[in-house]
């Protein structure tokens, strides 16, 4: 494939710092160093690495001053229209926050390098940013994605990146970009329940009062389902204390049948015992009948922690046949934290069962996080919250305004979400322009 050695976007208007390096015969020929500024411009050296079957990595490391920043760039011909993977292997050393320091970019542009319009959002084309998965034990990170040129693109344009990351080292290795098939749909049908359990005797009455709507649900095609918080203990006479159970425990076996009997995954919140600590908990079953996964609430109300309940510690996200889900329950999505640490753990799509809320934050968080929301509510008052599925728009949809109904909507977790014209594919930027996620001492 031809390739342009070295290519000024002039978009960007900003100079390419390069350095003397010969590259033939390594197989990297046409890589080049660049920098936005000379006097932060990174060190760059290219070395033999011959682990895992990788020959060259392309190293860029930094001295002890801050904010340093440049990459190394490569540029390729493309046809519109046309999809392009582009894969890379990353190792770093010495950098405190890999997520936000190393990074690929990928560029589609014309040939003078110069941002083109892309149909799909009727602007000049975006920065795109494949994201990467967790660190391997050896170090690596890979980073993929799939994307389509725009029609009137002829080339683009790649940079592995390093920046901010005083004494900071990074090896690029094994980068492809190559002309791939379009990707397959990821078609996913999202239920919500609002159905308040009244009139059970125990927690189990509670879960057997769910089938109805689960039978719903698969009626209409669900793939995933969620009912409303604390469903074990809703108007039968038990509280946190004595409506808790162990997870797994009889709750979750039974509502394990449902998922298996209906094929489908459930996810519903309710008291979990363990030891001398009651938590709030989100349980996901599979359609296999297994417990997938469960979420300890994080955020706890008031009403909660005052009665001795206890807050979870992490943001786990579960693997499901369609892709990445995790949970929140309630209170959560007051506070953009734990959102935000599901969605940075790569979640596509967050099952929230919920008390009440306010509903602008439920489309904050599906925003800011680029997710979709799914939330199963009690209520039914048009300015609280809602049971329904939110988009990565923040729209709402298929809200439900009677009790005990079951609501859907289809998505397409394959489809790229370019949010605002003028700031392309959110979802791909936040991955790496999120500040370091540490929770504030203050």
């Amino acid at each position: 494939m031809k390739t342009i050695s070295r290519c000024i976007l002039l978009v960007l208007l900003s100079p390419v710092h390069s350095t003397d390096h010969d590259f033939e015969g390594l197989g990297w020929n046409g890589w080049q160093p660049f920098a936005p500024r000379d006097e932060i411009s990174p060190s760059f050296s290219v070395q033999k690495n011959h682990e895992n079957n990788r020959k060259v990595a392309l190293v860029i490391k930094h001295d002890s001053r801050e904010n340093l920043y440049g990459g190394w760039s490569k540029t390729f011909e493309v046809e519109g229209g046309m999809h392009y993977r582009a894969e890379a292997f990353a190792r770093t050393k010495n950098v405190e926050n890999p997520r936000t320091s190393r990074f690929l970019e990928l560029f589609f542009h014309d040939e003078d390098g110069k941002y083109v319009t892309d149909e799909r959002i009727g602007v000049l084309t975006r920065p795109l940013y494949p994201w990467d998965d967790p660190i391997t034990v050896d170090g690596w990170s890979r980073f993929s994605g799939i994307f389509k040129a725009p029609m009137k693109a002829t080339h683009a344009t790649l940079r592995l990146c390093l920046r901010w990351a005083p004494n900071g080292k990074v090896e690029w290795e094994n980068v492809k970009f190559n002309q791939v098939a379009q990707p397959k749909s990821r078609n996913v049908r999202l239920a919500a329940v609002n159905f308040r359990p009244r009139g059970g005797k125990s927690a189990l009455d509670n879960c057997k009062m769910l089938e109805p709507f689960v039978q719903k649900a698969a009626k209409g095609d669900a793939d995933l389902v969620v009912f409303g918080e604390c469903i074990t203990t809703m108007n039968n006479g038990l509280d946190h204390e004595s409506g808790a159970e162990e997870v797994p425990g009889p709750c979750t076996d039974y509502l394990g049948s449902l998922s298996s009997k209906y094929e489908l995954y459930l996810v519903t919140s309710l008291f979990e015992r363990s030891g001398h600590n009651i938590y709030n908990t989100a349980i996901m079953l599979g359609p296999d009948g297994s417990l997938v996964g469960s979420y300890r609430k994080l955020c706890l109300a008031r009403g909660e922690y005052r009665r001795g309940i206890a807050p979870g510690a992490d943001f786990p996200v579960f693997e499901t046949t369609f892709g990445k889900v995790g949970m929140m329950i309630c209170f959560d999505v007051h506070m953009p934290e734990v959102a935000r640490g599901i969605a940075a753990r790569g979640a596509e799509i967050i099952a929230m069962p919920i008390m009440g809320g306010h509903p602008t934050l439920a489309q904050a968080r599906a925003i800011e996080n680029q997710v979709y929301l799914v939330t199963s509510t009690y209520s039914l008052n048009e300015d609280w919250m809602q049971t329904g599925i939110w988009d990565t728009q923040g729209k709402l949809h298929s809200r439900a305004t009677k009790p005990n109904e079951v609501v859907f909507h289809e998505v397409d977790l394959a489809k790229r979400n370019f949010w605002r014209a003028n700031i392309g594919d959110f979802r791909g930027r936040l991955r790496h322009e999120r500040p370091p996620f540490k929770l504030p001492q203050n």
